[in-house]
């Protein structure tokens, strides 16, 4: 007994230093998590704030604001119309679209889902382009089918792009909360005598209220947010966003675009704090059922005018959807010769010798960035949905205000936080990348949040009670554990950084041009076949990632089972 005794005091001593090291380890990974939520996140949103408020002395002043107020009212108030209305109409669009996913089953739904997904990793300005093109002065559909000359650069050109263009995400959104639905619910209400008709109007639309009032919310933050289809298509409607952008990048009025950008920002803190309040209402009503992913046993065809109604609304959506993609994929290989379209691949030769650096640059980044972002994801969920630390209901909100925040706030605050000593990190690829993974840091970590729940909390306890500290359960249960967010993020984080566009175009170098940035210039200046083709060369990346993704999901699962 005493041998036994000395040797376990020996081994004690012996693992000491490294549990001390451990310790040292756990702690200072937490302090530079932490820390680098408070400098790029809270940081540069000071610098906003404060920067609105100085005159090019560097004295405070309101004078930004006045001129704001009486110079760009108008600007504001067509933001709020079309904020308002975009809201309205990819609302009703996006339940349309959830019911109908919801409800349907086999290849129906896995064809939708496929179409969702195309027009989720596509990046922003196609919808411009598409719009162009089909509805144009020279339109397929507009000119040459239906025999009009209008002009479409106007506030509604803007609003429909938008209303269309938001859907994806808000319809993905609102399926997931249908397919948690208690079904119970829905089971009593047939055993009461209740028709499908009355069931969707007095039972599966009031559970989803919450959602459907996130959807509307959300959509309303990033239609203000909207710089580059008021810019595109918008002809002489301006908005506040592309007031922004141009006071920005034509005039480099840092002191007025603050100003300008406190206009977006307050209004969307002032939602995120609302957003949050739904989510939890969200989350109440699917945490029941949080093992439920089927379809819900609700025919929309024998639910009345409601039902058919969606099911018209939804068809519409996903032709429109069919028209645009069919748009852009053909554009770039058509050519118009004596007033008929022929087949060409000018165009893809004129690609071709095309720089296509700026395409493998984002290509680099979107690694980068998804597999630094995914990282760090998953180690700021586990220190505060496992360890508790303290603060974690501010670093919570700190870390999920980007997802409200408007892009070009948080550039501009980029532009402002990082451009001087100590931190002078403007016009280097890390700035560019920062941006990109704080703004894409919120999904990610409640990707890794969710997945943290199907962890058992015991296997952590037995580490502890087998001797090891936090740092072995972090590195032998908890992310081994994530493998399957770590895949869902990785793909997230490199789909968006691929096609982000608002947040990132203050900070980028004009010798470090992204593929994304290159497709705007095109379509702003009328080289729709090239936009086209950069366009499918994106898509077609970020679906082959997706893909290999998918494929190694697989393989690990298969091996898992065998």
């Amino acid at each position: 007994m005493d041998r036994l005794s000395n040797n376990y005091r020996k081994g004690a001593s012996f693992d000491a230093p490294f549990r001390a090291a451990s310790l040292l380890a756990d702690r200072a990974l937490l302090a530079v998590l932490l820390g680098s939520i408070c400098v790029f996140v809270l940081w540069p949103m000071v610098c906003i704030a404060l920067r609105s408020f100085q005159d090019s002395g560097g004295g405070f002043t309101l004078d930004q604001y006045r001129t704001v107020w009486s110079s760009y009212g108008r600007s504001l108030g067509n933001s709020l119309f079309v904020g308002a209305l975009t809201a309205f109409f990819c609302t009703v669009l996006s339940v349309a679209v959830a019911l109908v996913l919801a409800t349907s089953r086999g290849w129906a739904r896995a064809l939708l889902m496929g179409v969702l997904l195309i027009t989720m990793v596509s990046p922003p300005f196609v919808s411009s382009l598409a719009y162009i093109q089909l509805y144009g002065r020279r339109g397929w559909i507009t000119y040459r089918l239906l025999g009009l000359r209008w002009s479409p650069y106007n506030q509604w050109g803007v609003i429909w792009m938008q209303s269309i263009s938001f859907v994806p995400l808000n319809a993905m959104f609102l399926q997931g909360i249908l397919s948690k639905l208690d079904a119970g619910s829905i089971q009593a209400a047939r055993d009461l005598g209740a028709s499908p008709a009355c069931i969707l109007r007095d039972v599966v639309l009031p559970l989803i209220r919450p959602g459907i009032l996130v959807s509307l919310l959300l959509t309303f933050i990033r239609s203000m947010a909207d710089f580059g289809t008021p810019t595109i298509i918008g002809g002489r409607f301006n908005t506040i966003a592309s007031d922004i952008y141009l006071k920005l990048i034509g005039y480099s009025d840092l002191e007025m675009s603050a100003a300008m950008n406190m206009f977006l920002m307050a209004p969307s803190i002032a939602a995120f704090f609302l957003y949050r309040r739904l989510m939890r209402h969200c989350s109440a009503i699917t945490a029941a059922r949080q093992d439920r992913q089927t379809a819900l046993e609700l025919p929309l065809r024998r639910c009345g005018g409601m039902g058919l109604l969606a099911i018209l609304v939804s068809g519409l959506f996903f032709l429109m959807m069919a028209l645009q993609y069919a748009c852009i994929f053909l554009t770039g290989f058509l050519k118009v010769s004596k007033g008929a379209y022929a087949f060409t691949l000018q165009y893809w030769e004129q690609l071709m010798k095309y720089n296509l650096t700026s395409l493998w640059r984002s290509v680099g980044y979107a690694l980068t960035v998804s597999l630094a972002g995914t990282l760090f994801a998953m180690l700021f969920a586990y220190y505060m949905e496992r360890r508790q630390v303290a603060g974690r209901s501010f670093f919570d909100c700190l870390v999920t205000l980007p997802y409200m925040l408007p892009g070009t706030c948080f550039g501009i605050g980029y532009i402002l936080a990082f451009n001087a000593p100590p931190l002078r990190l403007t016009g280097t690829a890390v700035i560019v990348m920062a941006n990109m993974l704080f703004k894409q840091l919120p999904t990610a970590t409640k990707l890794c949040s969710a997945a943290l729940t199907q962890i058992p909390v015991s296997q952590e306890r037995a580490v502890r009670d087998l001797g090891g500290g936090h740092w072995s359960g972090l590195r032998d249960v908890i992310l081994p554990g994530l493998r399957p967010a770590f895949l869902s993020c990785f793909v997230y984080n490199f789909s968006s950084s691929m096609t982000t566009a608002g947040a990132v175009i203050f900070l980028i170098d004009p010798g470090r041009q992204l593929a994304v940035f290159r497709l705007f210039d095109a379509v702003y200046q009328g080289e729709y076949a090239i936009a086209s083709l950069i366009a499918t060369c994106i898509i077609a990346i970020v679906l082959a990632v997706e893909a290999l993704a998918y494929l190694i999901t697989m393989k690990a699962g298969s091996r898992h089972v065998s």
